[in-house]
């Protein structure tokens, strides 16, 4: 009876383990949506690149949830999608061991050959498992034969991998024959996938053998924004600031009376030559005031200016016109503003000039410069103009 009850619970126990083993699920990759990044605002760094990729059996590790060679094919992924459409050449090429590369060590998964963003994600899309040991050397190797192959330019090799379970010597031999080769027209970029230290530590090794180029974590530049800051520095430099063409200046207007405003808006043409006009062309004499309730003018230097420029042509013809403010009645007002406009008129032909050239006119309180509200708005209103006949 014991044994039959201790077969029903371990029965029950692996119904149970293999029920939860069957519900474990893999992490949903987060969205990406890369950043555009605008061709014509930059130029290129590289001419060529190559990406270097592990598909050794330590890729198949779990990381955060997935397997590591799902997260490194995931950053070229990201990194292919964000590069700007330029006339790279490219490559990829896988290194491991086993039936995952076909029995060989490393495998050419794209190129050497002009930079087609669909081309390279198809290649990156053919390496379907990673499996044996991690022969990194190999995969440098490959790189090499194909990097000799005729003048590449400034060249970015780019080593995706979790730096684990690696012969380094033979990597770092192959990373120096390469390097020797290329001189300063290589520069190593390596990535790890994982927080391997002493991975880590290998990683910054081969970064610092090329003399240029940098060491990342692929956690770092993951969301669109920092694959974007990395794209940039790796392969693109601010393009040349163009030269702004100079406008040619527009051609001056005609101004036949000189008075600064153009024919085309000049409401007054053959405005006499020294008299202050306003936007329109019209000259309005403004600057005459009186007392309240007078018709003595005030001051007469406005006045002894017009007179010159009265005197100085002498079939100019015009209208004087008095104001008022509003602080008796209209009838008032309109005598007083009269009596302001004959007073300027007599002073003009006192000084000379002909009284047939010259007319008054009363406005008495009508057109108001100024709020009758207040002493200064009031004092304004009390005026004369002189509107010349042009």
């Amino acid at each position: 009876m014991n044994k039959r009850i201790l077969a029903t619970v371990l029965a029950f126990v692996l119904v149970v383990t293999l029920g939860g083993c069957a519900t474990k699920q893999t992490p949903t990759p987060a969205p990406f949506q890369p950043v555009q990044l605008n061709p014509q605002e930059y130029t290129k760094k590289v001419d060529t690149f190559v990406v270097v990729l592990d598909a050794s059996s330590s890729m198949n590790e779990d990381y955060n949830g997935r397997p590591k060679f799902d997260l490194a094919k995931e950053i070229v992924a990201r990194m292919n999608q964000t590069i700007p459409p330029l006339d790279y050449r490219a490559g990829l090429v896988a290194f491991g061991s086993g039936s995952c590369l076909n029995g060989n060590d490393s495998k050419v998964l794209y190129g050497l050959t002009s930079y087609r963003r669909a081309d390279l994600a198809a290649g990156l899309d053919s390496q379907k498992c990673a499996g044996g040991v991690s022969p990194m050397s190999e995969g440098i190797k490959t790189s090499h034969a194909n990097l000799l192959q005729g003048n590449l330019g400034q060249t970015a090799l780019i080593i995706v991998s979790d730096y684990k379970e690696i012969y380094e010597g033979g990597a770092i031999e192959n990373a120096k024959k390469l390097k020797a080769a290329m001189g300063d027209k290589l520069c190593i970029y390596p990535i790890q996938v994982g927080q391997d230290k002493g991975g880590k530590k290998f990683m910054e090794d081969i970064a610092k053998l090329g003399g240029c180029g940098f060491a990342v974590n692929a956690d770092d530049i993951s969301s669109p924004n920092a694959m974007a800051d990395y794209v940039k520095k790796v392969f693109l430099a601010p393009a040349a600031a163009k030269a702004t063409p100079v406008a040619a200046a527009p051609a001056a207007e005609l101004d036949s009376d000189g008075d600064g405003v153009p024919d085309s808006r000049d409401k007054c043409p053959n405005t006499p030559k020294g008299v202050k006009v306003d936007a329109n062309g019209c000259w309005v004499l403004k600057g005459v005031y009186f007392d309240s309730d007078k018709a003595v003018i005030k001051d007469p230097k406005v006045l002894d200016e017009v007179v010159v420029i009265l005197k100085a042509n002498p079939k100019l013809n015009g209208e004087v016109r008095g104001y008022t403010d509003s602080t008796a009645s209209a009838e008032y007002n309109q005598q007083l503003s009269e009596a302001r406009a004959k007073a300027v008129r007599d002073y003009f032909i006192k000084q000379g000039i002909a009284h047939e050239r010259i007319r008054a006119k009363g406005f008495g309180e009508t057109n108001p410069v100024a709020s009758n509200d207040t002493v200064e708005g009031r004092a304004q209103n009390r005026r004369v103009e002189l509107h010349p006949d042009m």
